[in-house]
């Protein structure tokens, strides 16, 4: 019955103190706030509530009211990926790779995007006529727009919105293929980080406690919740970390000395340190900085860093310890490279496209040889170059993305919706649209994996973007400008969790963390809160609104009084209620099958498929070249349907997933050529693709051992049940940790056509029943192999006179009778997996590998009971510095100098324009790009020389159109800044 006899179900003491604190806001909110409003005929609050808006919070009634409705649908979602993941309707489902359907889902978003082309500002882009192509004019600059210029708000939303997409479904599909590209997109969100956030502290020089709670919260928030609410880790979201660690970097380089940051030369010797200091940090294995600097993280395993937090953290930001840099690089020379860009586009129409043809075709070249060499390299070697060479395929598409001002101007608006909460998509793939930490899939609709695809993403999708609105709005309402409030939201979110937390800690160190207790609390918390919200509150609101008073409405006093309380315990109820039937009827999280499966784990049939269908044809086209089947049928083995609330969630086990099972084990075969035949296929699932193989030069009857996946897995050749005694006695000494035992065949053969043979048999029979009980006694688990099914007509003649399958029968029978069923710790039923197939026992006997195959998965999902958890010996993980790479991180000191000091976010490339237009030096543009940045946002001045133009180096009318349109470009930098920091990827 799942769970239900655990103390709430087995929930965690974190997630005891969430459903406390939502609990009280539920009773509070939801219920009794809603029932006081609705019977005094206070509409109007619901109308602020449905369509809040971001302001910071107040003592009033409607105030209040809006912010605990807003948490009440906030804990509303985490408890809906809470039942996703722990208690979920059906059994996860598996992931499987459909290449045809991948790239299929792929090219729709494309297809569909297309019709969604948005010009941004949706005004026709402002056009100068160029001058004659005989006069070229290097002073004359194009105008521009926020809405068009170089990696504009919409372009950049566009940007992340496709990757997203990508990187979602890669981790639906499971992918594994295109996961080079994946870790490119990965680095473009990290990129983004520096490019956003140095952006903004440049030109707001808001380095105020308040902007780093701020952005820590929209950064942090949801993430905390998930850990507190399911258990988790905050590695596990190493996305979130990744985001928050790059931040604070930005933010101390920018804070540190920050008068040098509007000083031509002493912001870009900050980055230069700053180089160095990611190069020692990272690339230089033998100071082992990094180790000093992390100290503080664990090495031991955890959930989401198997080799301890320390590595992970260091995997995870080796991976792209450059890209954040690399940002801060690109925005430095922002202004300069949307200066270049436009007086290229004012020069005659060859000029401009000579020089920007030119600098695509080195881009190019370069983004080639990388396609062709580190591009192709396997995944963990492409892993150990990411972050010296992810950079290139970057400004690579940055280029040429904004080649043009048509380009520029327009963007794909369903790409642009999806880029704007990718941090909540992220997150919460995690547990509603997969499941079991991002390995599993959600099913609500079993049978039916595209609908179920298509529910599930529609449900997912909804509940990002409604936590995308929420975090926002509570951010608005917790974190106002004002320092001292933010602190004391901080401290005062701290202090509520912090008691519940130690609350649901007393509940379970007194035993009393049941539902029903749980229950209680959190009506006494939401009367407390609810009285007290009154108290300070509603006398006021009343008077202000001219309500319904209940103390002199005589008529609905008693439901004045009553109705709220009803009201909270009625909604407690119900959440009570679903918690209670999904715990009890539904499916579980993904873990070790109880012994109560063993019941089920021998139901299943053979089912018949078909492999001329599009995917099979599609596989074996691009795969092995076929381009029509001749055969189409096949059979499959598959286990009957569980109900949820079993927790028998069969699947098949092989690869890692068995390996991991067996590991460091001993187990051991004995029996006939059937307990062979399964031992064979038990190795080929480990990976011995050529165990059993046919060989006619191979001693058949004999002893083998091998040695898979860390254990010894042994085959002790025993055909009559008295050999099975006798070895059973001589293993014993080795202590196997499971024994897999079959026979009878050859008894039945040889030992059963005369009385005194059936005695002797018996004899024999009882003797391994003892035997077994010795090894039950001793803690080893054994395994007995039922006959398999007989096919008479193919039986030998003189074989069909002795045995038969109703002669089979009886012999089961004597197995049964004499109790070394009884005796087992588990009993693989053979004719269950081979009653079907039966036709195909060419020599009445034995079968096709396939069928013993399926023998073996049904063992293999009886090991999560038969085999208790071993506590591996202690190794050495690996430690940070393994990636390093001293020589291309030189390289990429180089290239910062180069696009540092020569001004170019495109390390160089661009200098290639000034043989077709000469005077477009990046170098010889900081002070034409700066000075009206600075001025306008009143930073410091730029110090002209007295070579530049009078006006600035600009066109008159240029000038105009920019100065208008910088106000516009100055609102959306804080978007800008906020929205590349939140938007994340993840592997």
């Amino acid at each position: 019955m799942g769970n239900s006899d655990l103390p709430a179900y087995g929930a965690g003491t974190s997630t005891i103190a969430m459903a406390l604190l939502f609990g009280s806001i539920t009773f509070a909110t939801a219920a009794a706030m809603t029932a006081k409003s609705y019977i005094s005929g206070d509409y109007r609050v619901f109308a602020i509530a449905s369509n809040p808006k971001s302001s910071p919070l107040v003592a009033t009634y409607a105030s209040v009211y809006t912010l605990f409705r807003q948490c009440t649908i906030f804990g509303g979602i985490l408890f809906m990926a809470y039942l996703c993941e722990y208690h979920p309707p059906f059994a996860h489902s598996e992931k499987y790779y459909d290449r045809d359907e991948f790239f299929m889902l792929t090219g729709l978003l494309i297809f569909a995007s297309a019709f969604t082309l948005n010009k941004n500002d949706g005004k026709a882009a402002s056009v100068q006529k160029s001058p004659p192509e005989n006069d070229p004019q290097v002073n004359i600059v194009k105008p521009t727009s926020a809405a068009n210029d170089v990696l504009n708000r919409d372009q950049t939303e566009e940007w992340k919105g496709w990757m997203q997409f990508m990187f979602l479904l890669y981790h639906y599909y499971h992918a594994e293929e295109v996961y080079n590209s994946i870790r490119i997109m990965i680095t473009c969100y990290v990129w983004m980080t520096g490019f956003g956030n140095f952006s903004f502290f440049y030109l707001k020089a808001d380095y105020s406690l308040v902007r780093v709670l701020q952005m820590l919260w929209r950064l942090n928030f949801l993430v905390i919740f998930l850990c507190l609410t399911q258990g988790t880790t905050y590695i596990l979201y190493y996305i979130c970390p990744l985001h928050t660690y790059f931040f604070l970097m930005v933010y101390v380089v920018m804070r540190l000395f920050k008068n040098l940051n509007y000083t031509k030369y002493g912001l870009r010797l900050k980055l230069a340190v700053l180089a160095v200091f990611i190069y020692l940090l990272w690339d230089i294995k033998s100071l082992r900085l990094f180790e000093h600097l992390h100290f503080y993280l664990p090495e031991t395993p955890q959930l989401g860093a198997g080799s301890g937090a320390l590595w992970e953290w260091y995997f995870r930001t080796s991976l792209d310890h450059w890209s954040t840099f690399l940002g801060m690089v690109y925005a430095a020379n922002y202004p300069i490279t949307s200066l270049f860009i436009r007086k290229l586009e004012a020069q005659p129409f060859r000029q401009e496209w000579m020089a920007k043809g030119a600098i695509g075709v080195c881009l190019f070249a370069v983004f080639f040889w990388w396609v062709t060499g580190p591009f192709r390299q396997e995944k963990l070697e492409y892993n150990a170059t990411n972050a010296y060479y992810g950079f290139i395929p970057l400004i690579t598409y940055a280029y040429f993305r904004n080649i043009s001002p048509t380009l520029r101007s327009y963007s794909l608006d369903l790409l642009h919706q999806i880029g704007k909460s990718t941090l909540e998509t992220y997150l919460m793939q995690h547990h509603i649209w997969l499941t079991s930490n991002a390995k599993s899939l959600l099913t609500i609709i079993p049978g039916w994996p595209k609908m179920n695809f298509l529910v599930v993403t529609i449900v997912y999708f909804f509940t990002a973007r409604r936590l995308y609105k929420i975090t926002l709005f509570l951010r608005g309402m917790f974190l106002p400008d004002d320092k001292t409030k933010c602190i004391q939201s901080y401290v005062g979110i701290s202090v509520v969790i912090g008691g519940c937390y130690c609350l649901a800690f007393l509940l379970e160190s007194m035993r009393l963390n049941y539902l029903s207790v749980v229950s209680i609390c959190c009506v006494l918390g939401g009367i407390i809160l609810y009285n007290g919200i009154m108290t300070l509150t509603w006398r006021r609101h009343a008077e202000e609104q001219n309500i319904l008073n209940c103390n002199s409405a005589s008529d609905i006093v008693s439901l004045c009084k009553s109705g709220p309380a009803s009201a909270g315990i009625l909604a407690l109820y119900s959440v009570g209620l679903l918690w209670h039937v999904m715990a009890v009827y539904g499916a579980g999280k993904i873990s070790a099958l109880p012994e109560s499966c063993a019941g089920s784990v021998n139901n299943g049939m053979w089912v018949p498929v078909t492999t001329c269908n599009e995917l099979q044809n599609g596989v074996g086209y691009y795969e092995y070249d076929v381009g029509s089947y001749g055969t189409c049928g096949g059979m499959n083995w598959g286990w009957q349907k569980q109900k949820s609330k079993y927790l028998c969630r069969f699947s098949m086990r092989q690869g890692k997933a068995l390996k991991q099972a067996v590991q460091k084990r001993r187990i051991t075969f004995v029996g006939d050529s059937t307990t062979r035949n399964l031992y064979f296929s038990f190795c080929r699932s480990l990976g011995d693709e050529s165990a059993g193989a046919y060989d006619a030069s191979v001693e058949k009857h004999v002893d083998i051992t091998k040695t898979l996946a860390g254990s010894t897995l042994e085959f002790k050749w025993a055909p009559f049940a008295t050999d099975e005694v006798d070895v059973l006695a001589e293993v014993k000494a080795d202590t196997p940790d499971l024994v897999v035992v079959g026979g009878g065949a050859w008894d039945l053969l040889h030992n059963w056509s005369t009385p005194e043979d059936k005695t002797a048999h018996r004899d024999a029979v009882f003797n391994l029943k003892q035997k077994m009980d010795e090894y039950l006694i001793q803690g080893i688990p054994t395994v007995w192999v039922v006959p398999t099914t007989l096919n008479d007509p193919a039986l030998p003649i003189e074989k069909k006179e002795y045995m038969t399958e109703g002669q089979m029968n009886e012999l089961r029978a004597v197995y049964a009778e004499l109790g070394v069923l009884e005796s087992s710790s588990f009993v693989l039923n053979g004719p269950s997996f081979t009653k079907q197939r039966v036709a195909e026992s060419h020599d009445g006997v034995h079968y096709p590998f396939q069928v013993y195959d399926a023998g073996v998965q049904i063992l293999a999902n009886s090991l999560d009971w038969l085999l208790a958890p071993i506590k591996l010996p202690t190794k050495e993980g690996p430690r940070p510095g393994k990636m390093a790479q001293p020589l291309l991180g030189l390289m990429m000191i180089g290239l910062s100098l180069i696009g540092l000091f020569l001004f170019d976010s495109y390390f160089g490339a661009s200098y290639i324009a000034t043989i077709f237009v000469p005077g477009v030096a990046p170098r010889d543009m900081y002070e034409e790009a700066f000075s009206v940045l600075h001025e306008k946002m009143k930073l410091p001045p730029i110090q002209k020389s007295t070579a530049a133009p009078s006006n600035g180096g600009r066109n008159v009318s240029a000038s105009k159109n920019e100065d208008e349109e910088l106000d516009k470009l100055i609102k959306d930098v804080d978007d800008i800044e906020m929205s590349s920091s939140e938007k994340n990827c993840n592997e």
